[in-house]
């Protein structure tokens, strides 16, 4: 009988597991083959679990400073796992980072000390920076920070009803590289006054500017045009759900050099820019 299971496992493909697969020690690992497993997991899924796996995989997550050069911390719809916090959490990569952060995507419960930590540590060498639903971020303090990422390439605000207006003047004037923005509202207000003074900053601060996205917000016709005139080099622009903007010949007109348009009335969602990830910057 055991001749016959025997045959019957080998006819199915089946093999018992080799001795030393029984025994493997995951904390032995190299440290540059665990950097690489490390590099694949999400810094969510590092903060949360694979830290706690060993000794040594601990100390990996949190002396490689390249482990936490663009960081990650968006929630993909989730929500962390109690007693963990998105605001704990950010703290510990940007000093994880230890200076040498070039990205930093974050949503949820961040608060201004997550951002002058930022400043603090990472002024010299961030690229990217987006914030998603951080409520407790206001404009006037992150106008103040921002000031100081001299090499910004990419700056999203996404997710609030407030507006922006000091931080992108700041931006535009601090950040000369700067070449896309994303600014999202979490609705569209329905309200008949218009409000520009997003769009007077854009159009007067930033004429390098590549990609741009309005979601939801009271930008006007004259505010729109203002930003076609004062962003000559204008490739994608993204006004969805701006409903206070009427399409007429006149804007059709200003808009026909925009490579790629998403008008008030398209179908979809904000999204990311769709080029640009985390391993580009």
């Amino acid at each position: 009988m055991a001749s016959s299971s025997s045959s019957s496992s080998s006819h199915r493909g089946e093999r018992p597991p080799a001795p030393e697969e029984a025994t493997r020690d995951w904390a032995e690992l190299p440290r540059d083959a665990l950097l690489t497993v490390l590099l694949r997991l999400g810094h969510l899924d590092i903060l949360m679990g694979a830290a706690q796996v060993c000794g040594p995989w601990a100390r990996a997550a949190r002396e490689e400073p390249q482990l936490w050069r663009r960081v990650d911390l968006r929630l993909h719809g989730r929500r962390p796992i109690f007693p963990y916090s998105i605001n704990s959490m950010a703290r510990e990569a940007v000093k994880r980072g230890a200076g040498q952060c070039q990205a930093f995507w974050a949503e949820g419960d961040l608060d201004d000390s997550v951002i002058f930590l930022l400043s603090d540590t990472s002024a010299l060498s961030l690229k990217s920076l987006r914030l998603i639903s951080c409520d407790s971020i206001c404009d006037t303090s992150l106008a103040l920070t921002i000031t100081k990422f001299t090499l910004l390439e990419e700056l999203e605000v996404s997710n609030y009803l407030m507006d922006f207006s000091k931080t992108c003047a700041a931006a535009g004037k601090a950040c000369p590289l700067l070449k896309r923005l994303r600014l999202s509202s979490g609705r569209f207000e329905d309200c008949r006054v218009s409000g520009d003074v997003e769009a007077a900053a854009i159009a007067t601060t930033m004429p390098e500017l590549r990609s741009l996205q309005l979601f939801a917000k009271r930008i006007s016709n004259g505010g729109l045009a203002a930003i076609l005139e004062g962003c000559p080099l204008l490739e994608s622009l993204d006004i969805r759900h701006c409903f206070n903007i009427v399409m007429n010949d006149e804007l059709h007109a200003r808009c026909s050099r925009v490579h790629t348009l998403r008008r008030p009335h398209d179908s979809g969602g904000p999204r990311i820019f769709g080029k640009i990830n985390l391993a580009h910057v």
